[in-house]
């Protein structure tokens, strides 16, 4: 039987949802947009790290702004792309939970967990993540997650996006006893064939729920935003971006 860390690296080493990454590619200029206004909100230098950070897409835009930038992700064909797109940051292929490991004495300024990235292991492990980022943090991290209070209401339980060329169908279903996504995603070419398919399972927070996991792991919470944006998260917001502090 896989176990959960195999199917989590099976979903990330996949060639249909790495082409689902490449081609969100300019949401990375946004995430950048916002990281350099914290910067200057909050007077931090410009060490970013950038865990997981995928095929680099938020890398690209931090590094065309001067940040000095390292990703770190488990895999190894996201890291290819990354290398190959974003040649003037470091990328380097480990475990979220485990990055003092990885990265030795290293510090950072700001550390980013984006695009919804905790709850595909279990809750545990997901304490794990925010103390290791904890342990790799000199000045301000960013946590962004789906909202699971939108999640519970808003969530269809088939949803279709077209992610060129394939039509992608998702059949969700939402487990209110572990608060877990259960999705089953379907690739579909130009004729409407099913080309491949994903299973996974992912855990979804509600604020309450992270804000005590971050001040469990050491962090203060600064502040709670909207996404990208710099409103205050609301309750019927989809996503919810909190801003750690180490001090």
């Amino acid at each position: 039987m896989e176990t959960r860390n195999e199917t989590v690296l099976r979903i990330f080493e996949s060639d249909f949802y790495i082409n689902e990454m490449v081609k969100v590619w300019e949401e990375g200029k946004k995430w950048a947009d916002w990281i350099a206004e914290l910067t200057n909100r909050y007077g931090l230098g410009k060490r970013v790290l950038d865990v997981p950070c995928g095929v680099g897409r938020v890398s690209s835009y931090l590094v065309s702004q001067k940040f000095e930038v390292t990703g770190v992700d488990i895999s190894d064909r996201m890291l290819e792309i990354a290398k190959r797109n974003v040649p003037n940051a470091r990328f380097i292929k480990g475990d979220m939970r485990k990055l003092s490991e990885i990265l030795g004495n290293e510090k950072y300024d700001i550390v980013v967990n984006l695009f919804n990235s905790l709850g595909y292991y279990n809750e545990e492990d997901d304490m794990d993540i925010l103390f290791s980022i904890k342990s790799v943090t000199k000045g301000m991290a960013v946590l962004n997650l789906d909202n699971r209070d939108y999640v519970i209401f808003n969530m269809p339980e088939i949803r279709y996006s077209y992610v060129p060329p394939y039509m992608v169908v998702d059949t969700s279903r939402f487990e209110p006893t572990t608060s877990r996504v259960e999705v089953i995603r379907k690739y579909l070419d130009s004729k409407g064939n099913e080309v491949g398919s994903l299973e996974y399972s992912q855990r979804y927070y509600s604020l309450h729920e992270v804000a005590k996991m971050a001040k469990r792991a050491g962090f203060r919470v600064v502040d709670v935003l909207s996404g990208y944006s710099w409103k205050p998260f609301e309750i019927g917001d989809p996503q919810m971006t909190l801003v750690l502090s180490t001090s």
